[in-house]
């Protein structure tokens, strides 16, 4: 059975898909696509969104490896968000960084970005929606402040990824593979201080990757 803090957690990135989807619905339009579909027909918009999305997650997992391996405050981070696993299973904070993915992508780019977009245009809408995205990942301990920059950079990213494509899937997709892979290296142990460290990767995604942190989510996965 799930923990209190993590049936919390689960329930407002519900609500963030109960908003952005009753937002759009009210508006007459979707919160899954928006314009006209890439190749013409969505049968060719999803798996090409889909694709694109998995790439770029990877392709942010490859990175982050390596400036954990090369950067010093990024290892630091790394560490700060091990630390604050805080022993959740590993079964919940898979869950949370899923629905975490689920739940963001559709208020912050299936709602609020194509809404903002119309209103002023699409490079400040990109730049309002990945900064309150940011804000969102703001944290109590000053070793966890690199994620909230990293949160803003991967707003930027996760808004072009649905420029690109029109599709939600895309950034959909790859914030569910940086929430799942950083998980599931975060959730092995450390490695030993006299011992060779294998390469790691930094922090997932979402409110939800630090549970001692503010935000919604009070454990990990995000």
């Amino acid at each position: 059975m799930a923990s209190a803090r993590t049936t919390a957690a689960l329930l407002v990135y519900a609500g963030f898909s109960l908003v952005a989807l009753t937002w759009r619905h009210a508006l007459g339009a979707s919160a899954l696509h928006d314009g006209a579909p890439l190749g013409g027909t969505h049968a060719i918009a999803l798996p090409l969104a889909l694709s694109l999305g998995a790439l770029s997650g990877v392709a942010v997992v490859g990175l982050t490896r390596v400036l954990v391996a090369r950067a010093s405050w990024a290892a630091s981070l790394e560490s700060a968000l091990r630390e604050g696993l805080g022993g959740t299973p590993a079964r919940e904070l898979r869950s949370l960084g899923l629905a975490a993915a689920v739940g963001e992508e559709l208020l912050f780019r299936g709602a609020m970005l194509p809404a903002l977009a119309g209103w002023i245009n699409f490079p400040v809408a990109a730049l309002l929606t990945a900064t309150l995205f940011g804000l969102l990942h703001i944290p109590s301990s000053r070793a966890l402040r690199p994620w909230t920059a990293s949160a803003f950079v991967m707003g930027l990213l996760f808004a072009l990824l649905y420029r690109l494509t029109g599709e939600v899937l895309a950034p959909l997709t790859a914030h569910a593979v940086i929430n799942l892979e950083n998980l599931e290296l975060l959730l092995r142990p450390a490695p030993s201080r006299g011992a060779p460290a294998a390469p790691r990767r930094s922090s997932a995604t979402g409110p939800a990757a630090a549970p001692r942190a503010s935000g919604p989510s009070p454990a990990p996965g995000g």
